[in-house]
C-alpha cells in the first residue's frame, strides 16, 4: 500500500473512505467524478460549505479535500444512521470523521432542514452544495423551498444532477430506468427510492429565473465509467414487477406502459448520462 505522501489527490481522498476490496475500483470512479464537479464549482481552500443530502459522505470527502485544513464542510442528511448499503450512513460517516479529513467535517443525520430541525444565520456559508440529491425530494415545490432556504444561508448554491438530454443512444437505458421509476413513484405516499421527483436542468433554470437568481455558470460533466447507469437499469428490470404489484392505484393500461418501457432497457453496452452542473448566486 502506498504511503499518504506518495498518493495523488484522488487516492488520498479514497483512502479516507470506508470501503472493501470489492468496492475500491467503484470508489475511485465515483470520487474522480465528484472531483470534476468540485473543480467545476470552483470550491476553494478556506471556504465554508454546507452540503445537503450527504449520504455516506462520498461528495463530503471531496469537498473536505478542496476546502483544506482552513475550511469546513457541514454535511446534512435526512436519512437515519442505519440507512444505506453495503455500509450504513453511520458506518461510513464515522470512518470518514476518523480520517485525516475528519476535523474539517461535521455530519448531522436524521436532520430535516425544511421541518426546522436546524437553521443558520444569513451567509453563514460560502457555498451550499446539492449534488445528485434533487431527485430525492418529494415534489418540485419542496425542492424549490430548499433552494430558497439555502439562498439565505449561503452566498452561492452549487448543483449537480443527471442530465436527461442524452447525446449517445447508449445512455438511453439510464434515462429509461429513471423515467420508469419516476412514473410509478408518483403514486407513492412513502418511499426510500432513488428517484422520487424528476427534476431537469430546465426546471432549475426556470426556478432560478422566477426567483430572480442568477445562474452564473452551467455545463455538463461526463464520466463514462460511472456505474450508476447499470445500477439503475438493473434495479428497474429486476424490481418492476414487484413495484407494479405494490401500487394498486395504477391503472392496468399504465402498468402495461411501464412494462413496455422497461423492456426497452438494455443491460449491455450502456453508458451513464452526464451530470448537469450549475452555480446559482
Amino acid at each position: 500500500m502506498k504511503s499518504l505522501e506518495k498518493m495523488n489527490p484522488l487516492e488520498k481522498i479514497v483512502s479516507c473512505m470506508l470501503r472493501d476490496a470489492a468496492s475500491d475500483d467503484i470508489q475511485l470512479v465515483q470520487t474522480e467524478h465528484r472531483m470534476k464537479l468540485a473543480e467545476f464549482w470552483q470550491i476553494k481552500e478556506g471556504e465554508r460549505v454546507l452540503e445537503v443530502g450527504c449520504g455516506q459522505g462520498d461528495t463530503t470527502a471531496v469537498l473536505a479535500h478542496y476546502v483544506g485544513a482552513s475550511g469546513s464542510v457541514h454535511a446534512i442528511d435526512i436519512a437515519s444512521p442505519d440507512y444505506g448499503a453495503p455500509f450504513t450512513l453511520a458506518q461510513s460517516t464515522t470512518h470518514l470523521k476518523q480520517s485525516e479529513l475528519g476535523s474539517r467535517i461535521e455530519f448531522q443525520l436524521e436532520t430535516d432542514i425544511l421541518r426546522g430541525d436546524i437553521t443558520f444565520e444569513a451567509n453563514t456559508f460560502d457555498v451550499a452544495v446539492i449534488s445528485h440529491a434533487s431527485w430525492y425530494f418529494s415534489t418540485k415545490s419542496e425542492f424549490l423551498e430548499m433552494l430558497t432556504t439555502l439562498k439565505k444561508w449561503a452566498k452561492r448554491i452549487c448543483f449537480a444532477e443527471w442530465n436527461p438530454q442524452i447525446s449517445d443512444s447508449r445512455q438511453q437505458s439510464h434515462l429509461l430506468a429513471v423515467l420508469v421509476q419516476a412514473q410509478y413513484e408518483a403514486f407513492k405516499s412513502e418511499t426510500q427510492s432513488n428517484v422520487r421527483t424528476f427534476i431537469t436542468p430546465a426546471d432549475i433554470q426556470e426556478m432560478a429565473q422566477k426567483q430572480g437568481w442568477r445562474v452564473t455558470s452551467e455545463g455538463d460533466i461526463w464520466t463514462k465509467e460511472m456505474q450508476d447507469a447499470r445500477w439503475e437499469a438493473s434495479f428497474v428490470t429486476q424490481n418492476i414487477a414487484e413495484e407494479i404489484a405494490k401500487q394498486e392505484a395504477l391503472p392496468a393500461k399504465f402498468k402495461e406502459l411501464l412494462l413496455t418501457q422497461t423492456k426497452l432497457i438494455q443491460l449491455d453496452d450502456l453508458l451513464p448520462m452526464s451530470s448537469y452542473c450549475c452555480v446559482i448566486s
